[in-house]
């Protein structure tokens, strides 16, 4: 039996950690520069970012997840440390950050893994999981122009 693993959430509160930390920054030493908006292209490519390097962490295996604790893990990580580094100007505009991202990360890790348990399967690529981040990023910005 597998041990289910968290390194996933991890390597994701690291990626938002270093993403939250370089717009406080940027906000800090040139406050006059314009800012990304967080909303789901952008929140898609942190998400597609931490799963990709998740999956070269993980090269020959897939492991097993806990999905309910990945959604929550991952809502917990979008919504405290945006607010904790000012990227969102109140609680709860942080906590409307923290669900949607959460959600759009917990069914953005669920595809990926569908994925990665046949690139690990079959004849496995250096660019495979690259190319396979780059499309779901993709697939979300054409959601979010469906949705607007």
């Amino acid at each position: 039996m597998k041990a289910v693993t968290y390194k996933l959430n991890t390597v994701l509160a690291g990626v938002v950690g270093l993403i939250c930390l370089v717009l406080m920054l940027v906000r800090t030493f040139m406050p006059q520069a314009i800012l990304p908006l967080a909303d789901i292209p952008n929140l898609a490519a942190v998400c597609a970012a931490a799963l990709v390097i998740d999956c070269y962490l993980e090269w020959k295996r897939v492991p097993k997840r806990d999905w309910v604790l990945t959604a929550v893990l991952s809502v917990l990580t979008f919504w405290l440390l945006p607010w904790a580094a000012g990227v969102t100007s109140g609680i709860g505009e942080a906590l409307r950050l923290g669900v949607i991202a959460g959600a759009l990360f917990t069914i953005m890790a669920f595809l990926f893994n569908a994925i990665q348990d046949r690139m690990v399967s079959g004849k496995f690529c250096l660019l495979a999981p690259v190319c396979v981040g780059l499309g779901m990023y993709l697939a979300c910005q054409c959601f979010a122009g469906i949705l607007l």
